[in-house]
């Protein structure tokens, strides 16, 4: 914190991350409470995140060639304009196409603000201190993920079902402005000739299909938190699961932080194990009590999974191509969470809620078996 400009790179990066936690559930809200379907509102979320996986890549590495500036404020009007789209389809009362179609354009121009200042740290702060600001990203992150689905529930409670895509809007607009307005942009037009394939090698494939599997466990999560405190009879109780999932997740963050550096592939596999380690019991038990304090423990696998993720992009991408390499992972998270809340929403008008939570366990699996597969096989990278 003592790094100049380090206080508002902060503040304007958690204001812009909003987006990424409101509108996945936001969305849930708002088209259930039209169509009364979760499967539909579970597609919509997956619209969304889906649409943002696919551009996310393609976002960076228009940053990394024209600079933050000029490409995250283009990236950032087209967002604005998607979201009263999507609003005024909801408002309408939409067919269940058109407000997906909607949700999805929203998706494809989500500024990435995580990228933004993850690449802005790299050249801030010394690379001896990379756990600690990756610790701090992190933590943002989860502050994000505390305050967002539950400010998405009170205003779904006391306001309307989509107040919260309004206030997710405006809080994108305050951070990207903010972030990109900040002095010490990183420069662009490095990256020109370079090839977009040529970052992915064959343990980055393996680790960003890790990313895949943590975020499906996170979709199937926020689809569940909605889905079985309304089974249970207590739908406002959301409010209070939500932060205390990403709580336990801040809590593992500034954990994390203070762990000293080693074998970057050791330490990811070990957060991939702890992370299906604390979902074993998400999937069991019943009652309001017991779900709350599953949830809360399911979170503590969150971050610890994002910061290794991350140490091993910096470690692994040359500087001119890290907002690219971030939005790589972040691409990875969205497909994982587009495929986690529309089979969990399936699922859920299938089968209930109830029985849907071992679904998420069964996500959680799969980054476990990657990690593990790739030691077996001995397959490590730079």
């Amino acid at each position: 914190m003592r790094i100049p400009g380090a206080r508002p790179l902060l503040w304007f990066g958690l204001v812009g991350r909003f987006p990424n936690s409101m509108y996945p559930v936001g969305l849930v809200f708002a088209v259930e409470a039209i169509t009364g379907s979760y499967g539909l509102a579970g597609s919509a979320s997956a619209g969304f995140s889906l649409a943002g996986a696919v551009a996310k890549p393609i976002g960076g590495r228009l940053v990394d060639r024209y600079g933050q500036r000029l490409a995250a404020r283009a990236l950032l009007a087209a967002f604005v304009g998607s979201g009263v789209g999507l609003l005024v389809a909801i408002r309408a009362v939409a067919a269940p196409w058109i407000i997906v179609l909607v949700a999805v354009a929203a998706g494809l121009t989500a500024p990435n603000i995580g990228a933004l200042t993850r690449v802005r740290w790299t050249r801030m702060a010394e690379a001896s201190d990379m756990r600690r600001w990756q610790a701090l990203e992190s933590a943002s992150d989860e502050i994000n993920f505390i305050v967002g689905p539950s400010a998405v529930s009170v205003l779904a409670a006391w306001v309307t079902a989509s107040a919260s895509l309004v206030a997710a809007t405006a809080l994108a607009v305050v951070g990207t402005l903010g972030v990109t307005s900040l002095p010490g942009e990183p420069r662009g037009g490095r990256a020109r000739r370079q090839g977009v394939t040529k970052w992915v090698k064959a343990t980055h494939l393996a680790v960003l299909s890790s990313v895949g599997g943590l975020g499906m466990v996170l979709g199937g999560v926020a689809i569940t938190i909605v889905a079985y405190t309304a089974e249970l009879g207590y739908p406002a109780w959301s409010a209070v699961i939500f932060p205390l999932n990403a709580g336990a997740s801040f809590v593992a963050a500034l954990f994390m932080g203070r762990i000293g550096p080693g074998d970057l592939m050791s330490q990811h596999r070990k957060a991939t194990v702890w992370l299906l380690a604390v979902l074993l019991p998400y999937g069991l038990g019943d009652g309001i009590v017991w779900f709350t304090a599953t949830a809360m423990i399911a979170g503590l696998g969150t971050s610890p999974n994002l910061i290794q993720v991350n140490s091993l992009a910096v470690a692994t991408t040359p500087p001119e191509r890290r907002t690219e390499a971030f939005s790589w992972i972040a691409a990875a998270a969205g497909v994982g969470i587009a495929a986690g809340s529309a089979i969990t929403g399936l699922l859920v008008d299938a089968v209930g809620a109830d029985a849907a939570r071992i679904a998420v366990t069964a996500f959680g699996a799969c980054p476990a078996a990657i990690t593990v597969a790739m030691t077996l096989t001995g397959r490590r990278g730079n």
